[in-house]
C-alpha cells in the first residue's frame, strides 16, 4: 500500500485506542539480567492492573547452570519441581505472590516455548532483557530474545540489561524517570504497519503523558551505471524524497487527532537503524516504539533490518508492535 492511500486519520482510528495490558509474560534464566526484566515490568503490572507470569524455559537433560546446588543429572519432574520453586522464591523477593497457574517451568526451545505460553495464556506484552545466560548479545544472531521478537504473537518490550549500560550508572539498576516514558520515539515509514505502530505508541503517551517524536529517515541507495551522467540524478532524487518525505509527515500531523498530545518531528538522511539510535539517544527518549514488517520493518527471516538494528543498539528499552498475525511454531513440549 501506498502512503497517502489511506489518510493517517483514518488509518490510526481503526486500531485501538487504548492499550490494554492484563497479563504480562516475563521469561528469566535467573541470572541478574533477565531478574531485572520483573524490576521493569513492576511499575507497568500496577499502572495496568496486569497479571504477572513468569517463566523458565530448560533444554532436555541440561539442568540449570544458576541452580549450583542442583546435581548434574536430575529426573525430568524434579528439574520442574526446582523450577518451579526458584519462580516462585523470585516472586516473593519482589513482594508478588503468584498462583500455580503463573509460573511456568517449560522445556524445550526457550524462544519456541515463550511464544507458545504466550499465545495459549492471552498475554498481552512480554517483558524480556538482554545479556541473560541466553538474552541478545551486541551482535551475536540467533538468540532468545531476538527469536522471541520475531515469532511473538503479542508486543514484546526488550529492556536493555545493566552490563549494557553507560558506565558509572548507579549500581547497575534501570532509571526510574526511564519508566515514566516522557518521550517516546516512533520510527515512521508511512506504511501502513508503521502506522500501526504508531497507533500503540499514540494510546501507550497518553496513558503516560509522554511526548512523541515521529522520525522518519531518508536513504537512497546509490548504484554505479554506465550512464556517465547518472551521478547528477542523485541530489535531484535526494531532493525529490526529502520533499515527498515533508509532505507525507505534514499530511500525517494534520489528518490525525492527537489528543492534546505533544508531538515533534524529525527527517534525517542516513541509515534508519543509526538514526533511529543516535536521535533517541539525543534527544532522550525513553522508549522506542517500532512495527514488524514496515518498508524498512523486521522481516520473519532477515536478519539485519531496521527493527533487529534497532533491538541491538538503542541506548532504551525498545518496545515491538507486531503488525501481523506471527506463525504458529509446532511444539511438541510441554509445561513441567
Amino acid at each position: 500500500m501506498k502512503a497517502g492511500t489511506v489518510s493517517g486519520k483514518r488509518r490510526i482510528s481503526r486500531i485501538s485506542t487504548r492499550v490494554q495490558i492484563h497479563n504480562v509474560l516475563v521469561p528469566i534464566d535467573f541470572s541478574p539480567s533477565s531478574l531485572e526484566a520483573i524490576e521493569f515490568a513492576l511499575p507497568l503490572l500496577k499502572k495496568f492492573d496486569a497479571e504477572l507470569h513468569l517463566a523458565h524455559v530448560f533444554a532436555p537433560d541440561y539442568p540449570l547452570a544458576a541452580m549450583a546446588a542442583m546435581p548434574l543429572i536430575v529426573p525430568e519432574l524434579e528439574v520442574g519441581r526446582s523450577v518451579r520453586r526458584h519462580l516462585k522464591e523470585v516472586a516473593k523477593k519482589y513482594q508478588i505472590e503468584l498462583g500455580r497457574e503463573n509460573i511456568h517451568a517449560l522445556k524445550g526451545r526457550p524462544f519456541q516455548e515463550v511464544c507458545d505460553l504466550a499465545r495459549e495464556n492471552d498475554i498481552d506484552l512480554i517483558v524480556i532483557s538482554t545479556r541473560g545466560n541466553t538474552g541478545l548479545k551486541h551482535l551475536a544472531l540467533g538468540s532468545t530474545a531476538e527469536r522471541v521478537v520475531r515469532y511473538s504473537p503479542c508486543p514484546v518490550l526488550v529492556v536493555r540489561g545493566r552490563d549494557q549500560k553507560k558506565k558509572g550508572s548507579s549500581a547497575g539498576k534501570f532509571s526510574r524517570p526511564a519508566l515514566a516514558f516522557r518521550k517516546i520515539l516512533v520510527p515512521i515509514d508511512f506504511s501502513e504497519c508503521s502506522i500501526r505502530g504508531l497507533a500503540y505508541a499514540k494510546a501507550l503517551a497518553q496513558q503516560f503523558g509522554s511526548t512523541l517524536l515521529l522520525l522518519h529517515s531518508i536513504r537512497l541507495e546509490y548504484y554505479v551505471a554506465s550512464d556517465e551522467y547518472a551521478r547528477y540524478d542523485f541530489p535531484l532524487l535526494m531532493r525529490q524524497a526529502e520533499k515527498t518525505a515533508q509532505k507525507q509527515m505534514r499530511d500525517l500531523i494534520r489528518e490525525t487527532d492527537w489528543k492534546g498530545l505533544k508531538v515533534e518531528t524529525m527527517l534525517e538522511v542516513g541509515h534508519p537503524g543509526q538514526e533511529i539510535c543516535d536521535r533517541a539517544r539525543g534527544r532522550g527518549a525513553d522508549l522506542i516504539v517500532t512495527s514488524t514488517h514496515g518498508t524498512t520493518g523486521l522481516k520473519h527471516m532477515l536478519l539485519g533490518s531496521t527493527a533487529e538494528y534497532v533491538v541491538r543498539h538503542a541506548h532504551c528499552p525498545v518496545l515491538v508492535v507486531p503488525s501481523h498475525e506471527r506463525p504458529v511454531i509446532t511444539s511438541t513440549q510441554t509445561q513441567i
